[in-house]
């Protein structure tokens, strides 16, 4: 099976020193375009706009959280289909269990180490297209 590449991802985080952690290493390890929003109803409004190919979530967040987040992206016809995966500290099985219910692909834990995650995203990518 062919994958389609990994394009654009869209970066949903409030906290400013993980989305510069994230923008550095992106910047230098990875081969798509990282588009990054700070709040839900900005995740949203990017999506919607810049059709990304991949979506992470904080889940914890002020206002909108990633677990609000998730279900407003499932009502826009722009959204609903663009897989979304969590980026969070909050990784007990219980709380795995509940974001893929909500329709989550997949979790990245927090911290991570900035090396590897274009590798975790490129995984992401590569996983949910094989299932």
């Amino acid at each position: 099976m062919n994958i389609q590449a990994l394009k654009h991802v869209l970066i949903v985080e409030d906290e400013e020193d993980i989305v510069e952690i994230l923008r550095i290493a992106l910047a230098f390890n990875s081969s798509y375009e990282v588009s990054f929003a700070k709040t839900g109803p900005e995740g949203l409004q990017k999506a919607i706009i810049l059709q990304p190919d991949l979506i992470l979530l904080d889940v914890l967040m002020p206002g909108m959280n990633g677990m609000e987040l998730i279900e407003e992206l499932k009502i826009f016809p722009e959204t609903k289909n663009i897989p979304v995966a969590f980026i969070t500290s909050r990784v007990l099985k219980n709380e795995i269990l509940e974001y893929q219910k909500r329709g989550g692909i997949g979790v990245i834990e927090k911290p991570f180490a900035p090396l590897e995650i274009s590798e975790k995203i490129q995984t992401l990518w590569e996983d949910f297209h094989h299932q």
